[in-house]
């Protein structure tokens, strides 16, 4: 493993922050939608992922409670690292499965600064750090039960930042913001028909769509719980072109249990697949050979809980399960197995998100997990090859952000 090339160094942190009297971090300003927080022990980050214009920080905790931290202009020339304490909170009465914040957000106009969210066996929401209330409500409803579907995806159009697109099973939706009260635009089907036993080619991946992401080419990939990935073009509303499964064999080191990311490279040829309880981050050359290029190993996130990854430029980031935030090199440039270029420690827990600044000088990650003894990882089909959580390491509940040289 080559020198650290940058040197980050800790600018803010939600460490040390008063706590409330359920030992809940107190927050400028606190909306009162929703119901009161669960008792500590489940207030781990989940995510977190900043605005477009680089001036707040989304992240979603394990209690069902999104939060917003808008970054003061001192943080990169303070003494000392700043204390964070959450602008807003949106607590939810379900878990939150996904979010996605408007591509057009910014502080200077603040209707602009909206995200949407979706939690479990309610309507998707969109919400703001400006507003304690549900600005709006985007229900969908399963025709032939009725019952309110969960997405556990969501994803605004580059095209039509109007336009979004929630992932659930068998299905991409697709809705405009301004319907208010309204359900999908557009319903597409992931699968032929919902009694196929056909998996793969075109248009059949079948699974729950737990992640989607868009080329800047316009082709929407999604990919699936149940290792599928499919690629759509014009934007995600035109029609299939092709689809692919994950390596099957489960006691292969670069084999998952479901797809939670996908990722495109900016000139949208190479597709980065993250997988829960995953060893590794796999990489595609879609445009080129349509093959896997590469295999960068040793992310050390072999969990149920998601981890998040980002790939900027020709480098991957990822955190892991012992705190470390690991970079690879030469994404779309060498293939095979590729080994961690250099590391370094941002937590003593494990690392949910790792998360770069578009300037490209201040990276943002956030930690934690259950820690709990009924709490399995990985679970297999059998039980003594189950990983159990690691107890060695102190419980790091924290948002952290870094200047990095």
């Amino acid at each position: 493993m080559e020198d650290n090339p940058y040197r980050p160094h800790l600018v803010a942190s939600t460490e040390g922050s008063d706590l409330g009297p359920n030992g809940i971090e107190e927050s400028y300003r606190t909306p009162t939608n929703g119901p009161e927080h669960p008792s500590p022990g489940s207030t781990h980050f989940k995510s977190a992922q900043w605005s477009p214009d680089g001036t707040t920080i989304l992240t979603s905790t394990a209690d069902h409670v999104l939060k917003t931290y808008i970054l003061p202009s001192e943080l990169l020339s303070a003494e000392s690292p700043i204390h964070l304490l959450s602008y807003a909170s949106h607590p939810s009465p379900e878990p939150v499965y996904a979010t996605a914040i408007h591509p057009s957000y910014t502080l200077q106009d603040p209707a602009s600064t909206i995200y949407l969210a979706s939690p479990r066996s309610l309507p998707i929401r969109l919400l703001s750090p400006f507003s304690p209330s549900i600005l709006a409500s985007y229900p969908l409803v399963s025709k032939t039960t009725e019952e309110y579907i969960s997405p556990h995806s969501l994803l605004f159009s580059i095209h039509n930042p109007h336009t979004f697109f929630a992932g659930s099973l068998n299905l991409i939706s697709s809705f405009d913001i301004n319907r208010n009260g309204e359900g999908p635009v557009e319903r597409m089907p992931t699968v032929p028909s919902k009694r196929s036993q056909v998996v793969g080619g075109i248009g059949g991946i079948k699974g729950i769509v737990s992640a989607l992401g868009m080329s800047s080419e316009g082709i929407l990939a999604a990919g699936t719980f149940s290792r599928w990935v499919g690629l759509y073009d014009a934007y995600g509303r035109g029609g299939s072109l092709g689809a692919f499964q994950l390596q099957a064999d489960r006691s292969s080191q670069e084999a998952g249990t479901g797809i939670t990311q996908v990722l495109w490279s900016l000139d949208g040829r190479y597709l980065c697949v993250a997988e829960r309880c995953g060893g590794g981050v796999g990489i595609w050359d879609v445009r080129g050979t349509g093959k896997k290029l590469a295999w960068m190993r040793g992310r050390n996130a072999e969990t149920n809980q998601r981890m998040g990854v980002e790939m900027v430029g020709n480098e991957l980031w990822a955190g892991g399960l012992d705190g470390r935030v690991r970079v690879w090199h030469g994404v779309g440039e060498r293939e095979g197995i590729i080994d961690p270029t250099w590391e370094f420690e941002a937590h003593t827990d494990a690392v949910s998100s790792a998360t770069w600044h578009y300037s490209g000088s201040v990276l943002a990650t956030c930690s934690g997990q259950r820690h709990s003894d009924d709490d399995v990882e990985c679970s297999t089909e059998d039980p003594e090859n189950s990983v159990p959580p690691s107890r060695a390491r102190q419980a790091d509940n924290s948002l952290k952000i870094w200047g990095v040289e």
